[in-house]
């Protein structure tokens, strides 16, 4: 119960600010339904998991770098909400976690590169840790492509017990989100192959999405 007050409070806030210090503009192709779902989107910024948790329709749970769940306050709020931490040296923890999550009826967002984007406009190659929640769960994906202006992004270095992290933080301005129609997935988690050309398909999806974002964001110049 403290958790999910915790949660409806951050997100409440982070609304507040957006609705402030954003020019938020929201593409829907679907709208995201209630109900345990995988949100799966580019990452840009590390500003995203927030913005994100603010438009999932219900509670949800970010897979996020385990050590940010080490910075005074800030990590603690992290686990307090709920949010899963993702180890460097592998995620399995984090995939079990958050397939449970989904089994109770909330949604996890993942982002498909598995870090933050090295270039705007371009995707790494994609995990497939969605494709394999998605076929385990039977929950479906909602794919988001997100598009913002490189002149916000603020580079931050910090060191978090003695490891220096590279944070690339939006403070304001416009922040545009695209978000395409469920996708349902089925197969065998252990066909390899088929998760992995799933995966680079919904890479392929997000990334259109992205487009779709970012031109809107050129447009609005």
């Amino acid at each position: 119960m403290f958790r999910k007050i915790l949660y409806h409070f951050g997100s409440r806030a982070v609304k507040i600010y957006s609705k402030i210090m954003f020019k938020m503009d929201i593409f829907h192709h679907f709208h995201i339904p209630r109900g345990a779902k995988i949100i799966v989107a580019n990452h840009p910024t590390t500003t995203d998991p927030f913005l994100l948790t603010s438009i999932s329709n219900g509670q949800a749970a970010v897979l996020i770098k385990d050590i940010l769940f080490d910075i005074p306050l800030f990590g603690k709020y992290l686990h307090w909400a709920g949010h899963i931490p993702v180890k460097k040296d592998g995620g399995g923890e984090a995939f079990e976690r958050a397939l449970t999550l989904l089994k109770k009826d909330i949604t996890v967002i993942v982002f498909i590169e598995g870090d933050l984007s090295q270039f705007l406009h371009k995707i790494k190659k994609p995990k497939t840790g969605a494709v394999r929640l998605a076929m385990l769960s039977g929950k479906p994906i909602i794919p988001i492509g997100i598009g913002v202006k490189m002149k916000n992004i603020h580079s931050i270095s910090s060191v978090i017990k003695g490891v220096r992290e590279l944070g690339k933080w939006y403070f304001k301005g416009p922040y545009a989100l695209t978000i395409g129609k469920p996708i349902n997935i089925k197969g065998n988690v252990m066909d390899k192959n088929k998760v992995r050309y799933l995966s680079g398909w919904l890479g392929r999806k997000i990334s259109s999405l992205e487009k779709e974002s970012s031109k809107r964001l050129n447009l609005s110049k």
